[in-house]
């Protein structure tokens, strides 16, 4: 568990900096530092990085993505003045047609798996009889996924990236789970009221929300 507790760290650590640049600026002090080095896209920057290096090379691009909008604008390249109207309207769409949109009653015995739901959402049951992990990644959308109809490996790994977005788990009552989650303006909690005490794998829940969240139920 040191690699997930030094990536809270590293993004601890990074926000307080930045905070620390942007409060004495705002006092006063004239803080001569690069923008490219101290800003908010050399946030997204880092904590892409740190995705990366992790493997979720998705939500890494989705941050790239976001600091390379801000640095855009910045540079006088693009103005989110005109990006902002059009983003709230997609928002806005995606909140009214997620639901109506949702893939249903969609059943898979899948080992592995990969589910993606941007501006969008999936609802799906997984069956397997040796389900080995995967990863959900939710951008404006949401994703049901039920795995109460599975057996997990021992030291199955689940992956979790929700970013204005939030993802609903149901779990089995028997799986033990570890859950390492970071939060940012989000939330990731464990909400079953019956949890075996002889479980049959232990699975690791591994997530980072960011004004997202994720609700685990049994």
């Amino acid at each position: 568990m040191a690699a997930p507790n030094r990536k809270k760290a590293i993004i601890g650590v990074l926000l307080i900096l930045v905070g620390t640049v942007f409060l004495l600026d705002n006092l006063g002090y004239d803080m001569d530092i690069p923008y490219y080095l101290f800003s908010w896209p050399a946030v997204f920057v880092v904590i892409g990085l740190i995705n990366f290096l992790s493997g979720n090379t998705r939500a890494g691009l989705i941050f790239f993505g976001i600091a390379t909008v801000f640095y855009l604008h910045y540079y006088d390249v693009v103005n989110l003045r005109d990006i902002w109207p059009v983003i709230l309207i997609i928002i806005g769409l995606s909140f009214l047609l997620r639901r109506s949109s949702f893939p249903k009653n969609i059943e898979s015995s899948e080992e592995q798996f990969d589910e993606v739901a941007i501006f969008g959402g999936t609802e799906k049951k997984f069956v397997s009889e040796n389900l080995k992990g995967g990863k959900i990644t939710c951008v404006f959308g949401g994703s049901e996924i039920d795995f109460r109809g599975s057996k997990a490996q021992d030291g199955a790994v689940i992956e979790i990236f929700c970013m204005f977005g939030g993802v609903e788990l149901m779990i089995p009552e028997d799986w033990k789970l570890n859950m390492d989650a970071t939060a940012i303006f989000g939330g990731f909690s464990d909400a079953r009221k019956n949890i075996s005490d002889n479980p049959s794998a232990t699975v690791h829940i591994k997530g980072f929300t960011m004004f997202g969240g994720g609700e685990i139920k049994s």
